[in-house]
Parts: C-alpha cells; structure tokens; sequence
C-alpha cells in the first residue's frame, strides 16, 4: 500500500503538539481534496459515521485514484472489490455506488478499485485490465477480495476469457495466500438475449476461485426487465438499482456466512 501523504499544516501542527503539548484547536489538517483538485471528491454519506465507525474509500475517476486515497487499516481489516462500470458507479456519485453501500451497512473499510470498461481481457477506462486492478489490490494487501466478472469481455473468445481469469485469480491467491477471495458472477441488465461469453465470464471465475480455495457468488439478474432501477443506457443501474444490488449482495454475503 503506497505511503499516506502527509498535509503539510498536519505536519506543522503534529510539531507544535509535540513540543508544547499543547491542545490547539484552531489547528486542522486541510483536506486532500482541497488542496490537489486530482484527488477523488467523495460525498459526504447521507448520515454521520457512528463510533468506532470506519473510513471508506468509494469508486471514482481511476483505480490509482482510489489507492491513493485508501487510509491504513488494522492488519485483517481491508476489502477491495474488483469489477467494471456497474461496480464503479458510472454516472453517480462515488458513495452511490454499491460497494460504498455495503460499506456503509456492514461497517468494512473498502476501497472500490471497479474501473468502468475493464474485464479480464480489455482494459478500461483506468488503463488497466483485470490483471492490473490484481496488482493494485495485492499492495494494498487486504483480507478480502471481492471481483466480478464482467460484459466487457463479451467480444472475447472463451478460451481467453479462462486464460485471463484463472491466470488473475491464481495471482491474487499467490501474492495473498490469507486473504479471502469471493468471486460474483456477471451482471446483464440489457433487453437482449445474453451473449454466450456472459455464461463463459461467470464459469471461468466460479471455476478459477474454487481451485484457490475462494467462495462464488451468483446474485442472478436483480435488475433485469426492471427499467426503473436502470440509468437512460439501459444498462448502468441508477441510485435505486445499486440499493438493490447492495442488498443482493449483502443477503448473498449472509447466506454463504461471508463476513467483511
């Protein structure tokens, strides 16, 4: 996990503390967002963290992005989840989107690593395929992995599509051999007939998480035929449509015993 930056009026404040063991109120570290206008803007959750409560880094504009922004967590603690768009929350606010949900339910630190346009084998608006988003969750070597498989390789041939998928999952399972990994099966929201390669994304990672020891989650299509919980595409589920994936995702979480 990449070193937290350090403000630096938290800096001046951190030496006047400790040399005058001095409370200053009038003291306070200026937040990352307001002063580099490159870091992710994260809304403000729609109620007030409670104690003990812990911070939560949602999707935004880049997966780097969000890795910068993650804050340390006790050893144990971190989720990351992998996915494409739909995970990312395109088109909504960062803590709109259902990972940030699940976070705010469940009291798990996650940090949301979805990168619209990704899959195993195309890369997406981040830059990076699967593979990548693999690389940039093993160093923030977290207890949990979370990936879904995605549409975005629905032009893929199915033998590239396990290729990529055994070989991203057999890496994460490598670099953490602790962490647990639970793989979800591919969403389709569209009014057509599923492509074949939808059924091959969701086999290859049900088959490549078994074979490491992790758990598959299939949530069916929750939103299919259902066009009000969508956005205007059709396709990207709007503020509505995440509630009920969190909560698909979450019941299914309970009923397999999987505790973030």
């Amino acid at each position: 996990m990449p070193p937290r930056r350090i403000d630096p009026v938290t800096a001046v404040c951190s030496a006047v503390l400790s040399v005058a063991a001095l409370g200053l109120s009038g003291c306070a570290a200026t937040s990352a967002n307001g002063t580099d206008p490159r870091l992710p803007v994260v809304a403000a959750p729609t109620a007030p963290p409670g104690p003990g409560s812990t911070p939560v880094t949602e999707a935004t504009s880049s997966a780097d992005q969000r890795m910068a922004a993650a804050s340390p967590t006790a050893a144990g603690g971190l989720v990351v989840t992998i996915g494409d768009s739909i995970m990312a929350g395109l088109g909504l606010d960062s803590d709109q989107a259902w990972p940030a949900l699940v976070a705010r339910d469940t009291g798990a630190e996650i940090v949301n690593l979805g990168c619209s346009g990704a899959g195993f084998i195309i890369a997406g608006d981040c830059g990076d395929d699967y593979a990548g988003l693999v690389e940039k969750a093993i160093a923030l070597n977290p207890s949990v992995v979370v990936i879904q498989s995605s549409d975005n390789d629905s032009d893929g041939a199915q033998d590239d599509i396990e290729q990529a998928t055994h070989s991203a999952i057999d890496t994460l399972h490598a670099a953490l051999p602790d962490a647990r990994l639970v793989g979800i099966g591919t969403l389709w929201h569209l009014d057509w007939d599923e492509p074949d390669a939808i059924g091959w994304a969701s086999d290859a990672l049900q088959s490549a998480v078994d074979d490491d020891g992790g758990v598959f989650v299939s949530l069916g299509q929750p939103l299919r035929g259902r066009p009000e919980l969508l956005q205007w595409d059709g396709e990207h589920p709007n503020a509505q449509g995440q509630i009920v994936l969190s909560d698909a995702v979450e019941a299914a979480f309970d009923d397999l015993g999987i505790v973030l």
